[in-house]
Formats: structure tokens, C-alpha cells, sequence
């Protein structure tokens, strides 16, 4: 049997609320080298009281504290109890770790289809895993490629596609010339067709520039998806 307490595989866990505080129980009994983040102070001092050294307060949001965390090649446990943050927490993880291993809690199949999409490697429905099959998504990955799923309420989150039209305000403006976070956005990727329509993450650095039928796949809140869709379509000259 495999000794994942003697394995040199590092997990960083994100979240020590009431959801990441049962996964860590589930995994300190198999893994010795557990680091655990949260924003929360008090989740953090909950864990330290609890006996977890290595845990460590940032903000999850931030890039460049991520970065801090030194994740590459690690196993990175998306684990809050907000599922909108573990998309996107699991979004950033992938653009700035990619070499790491991503996993991921998921409360419905709504939320599992948006974390695979966006490049996790395993989702979780954490009321329906066992302790021993967490182990083994970590450990045989090849035994545990299909998961149960269970629709729970959707949190509000989702990822659409929507095509450039002719004379919007994008057209001709690059990547890095739009802000798309101002429209509480985040874009994930572009279907370029005059690259044969091949699918393009953002996360991989390209400064694409936008043309007149691309798809944009997007994510965010239905309200501001709406909100951008509708200044997407109005008329550079009715401006």
C-alpha cells in the first residue's frame, strides 16, 4: 500500500472554515505535509489553537500573494466554504501555478462543470466523498476519473459565450487594453476564427487581439454578463 505519510507530496489547503476544516481531517490522517490558507484571521487562529503550524492568513484575491506561497508542483486543495471563491481562487491557481495539481470542492453540477472548464484537475462533491476517496483522487487518479454529482441551489456564477459583433467598442483593442474586472468579468478564453477557431486561455499570456466574431467566454454574474452584453452590441457611433 502506498505510505502517503512518508510521501513527499505538499498540499496547501485554502479554507479552514466548516468545509476546509473536515477536508483537513480527512487528509492529516494520510498526509503529513499540509499548509493551510484562509483570509479569515479567525479561521487561521482556529487552526493554529488546533495545533496547524504551517497556516497562514493572505488574501486569496491577490496574485501576487499567491505567488508568495511558492505553489508550483504541489497539490492545491480549493476548499472555502464560498463556492464562488473556489472558482475563482481555482482560476488564478491555474494561471499562476501550472505545473501544480488543482482540486476542488463542489456543491452542484453547475459548479463542477464551471471548475472543470476553467482546468481542474478533480472536483469534489465534498458531501458525498468519503476520507478514503479524497486519498485516492490524490493518489490513484486513474481509479477515481468519474465523480458523483448532486444539484444543489447555483451560487449566482456563470460562464457564457458571446460573440464580438461588428463595430463594438472591443474591436480592434487587445487583451491587455480591457479591464474586464470594471465589469465584475473575468475572461477565460477566446474562440478566435481566423485561427481556426482553436480555443485560447488567456492565462497562457497572449495578447490577443479582438476581432468581429471571436468568442469571448466569460465569467461572472448574470447581471453583469447582461450589462456587457448590452454595451457589447451598442454602435461605436451612438456613443
Amino acid at each position: 500500500m502506498f505510505d502517503t505519510k512518508s510521501s513527499n507530496l505538499e498540499i496547501v489547503l485554502f479554507g479552514y472554515g466548516s468545509t476546509g476544516s473536515k477536508v483537513y481531517e480527512m487528509l492529516s490522517a494520510n498526509f503529513s505535509k499540509i499548509t493551510v490558507v484562509d483570509r479569515d484571521e479567525k479561521h487561521i487562529e482556529k487552526a493554529k489553537e488546533e495545533g496547524i503550524v504551517t497556516s497562514v492568513v493572505i488574501d486569496i484575491t491577490n496574485d501576487s500573494e499567491l505567488e508568495e506561497l511558492r505553489l508550483d508542483g504541489k497539490i492545491l486543495f480549493c476548499a472555502m466554504d464560498e463556492m464562488a471563491l473556489n472558482i475563482f481562487l481555482a482560476l488564478s491557481l491555474r494561471s499562476i501555478a501550472s505545473d501544480s495539481t488543482i482540486l476542488s470542492v463542489s456543491t452542484s453540477a453547475e459548479n463542477t462543470r464551471k471548475l472543470k472548464f476553467i482546468g481542474v484537475d478533480k472536483v469534489i462533491d465534498i458531501y458525498e466523498s468519503s476520507a478514503n476517496r479524497i486519498v485516492d483522487i490524490i493518489t490513484r487518479p486513474a481509479v477515481t476519473r468519474v465523480m458523483d454529482e448532486i444539484i444543489y441551489v447555483d451560487n449566482g456564477i456563470s460562464i457564457e459565450e458571446i460573440e464580438i459583433p461588428p463595430d463594438s467598442f472591443l474591436e480592434g483593442k487587445c487583451v491587455h487594453d480591457i479591464n474586464f474586472r470594471e465589469y465584475g468579468l473575468i475572461l477565460i478564453g477566446i474562440s478566435d476564427k481566423e485561427l481556426g477557431e482553436d480555443f485560447i486561455f488567456v492565462s497562457r499570456g497572449i495578447n490577443h487581439k479582438f476581432d468581429a466574431g471571436d468568442i469571448l467566454v466569460l465569467m461572472g454574474e448574470t447581471p453583469s454578463l447582461e450589462a456587457f452584453y448590452k454595451k457589447l452590441t451598442e454602435k461605436r457611433w451612438q456613443k
